[in-house]
This record gives C-alpha cells, sequence and structure tokens, in this order.
C-alpha cells in the first residue's frame, strides 16, 4: 500500500442528523448517495456525481459513534500506524 501512504485515505462526519446532512449535500453539491447498513439503521457513504467515485461517509451519532465530536475526521494512510501514534506524542 506504498502508493497511498500520506494520502487522504477517507472523510466522514458523526451528527445526530445525518439524513438531513446527506440531503443538504445532495441538494447542495450535488452528491449522490449509498446507504451503508449499520444493521438496524444505514449511514450514507457520498458518491461523487460525475463519475460515482466515493468521497466521504455521513454517519449517525449512534453506536460506537455516539460519543464522537462534530466535524469532518479525515483518515490519513500511513505505513505503521504504531510507529507513526508513536511519533505524534510529545517528546519536551
Amino acid at each position: 500500500m506504498s502508493d497511498g501512504i500520506g494520502k487522504i485515505g477517507w472523510i466522514d462526519i458523526t451528527v445526530d442528523d445525518a439524513t438531513g446532512l446527506r440531503n443538504f449535500y445532495e441538494k447542495v453539491v450535488g452528491w449522490k448517495v449509498e446507504d451503508t447498513s449499520m444493521g438496524d439503521y444505514s449511514d450514507y457513504t457520498m458518491m461523487s456525481p460525475g463519475d460515482g467515485e466515493a468521497i466521504c461517509g455521513i454517519c449517525h451519532a449512534r453506536g460506537s459513534n455516539t460519543d464522537l465530536p462534530g466535524g469532518w475526521l479525515i483518515y490519513i494512510v500511513v505505513a505503521d500506524v504504531e510507529a507513526s501514534a508513536a511519533a505524534a506524542l510529545y517528546q519536551p
């Protein structure tokens, strides 16, 4: 996976009203929607209107996402997550 290292691998947001936010981006930006099953409900994968490429996720604040803070979260691809986490620690 060396070709993806350092790139943004995914972006998503968790909110109380995921359906409302999904509708907002669908109307304003033109993103298409693909439901993503979470068991007893669906979150949303937002797709580019031009090529149908998955762009981001819009998630309900439920289950393991209940306590996530608001705002867009980005996931960056690294070669070794433990090494990257250790390098991120403050070392005076």
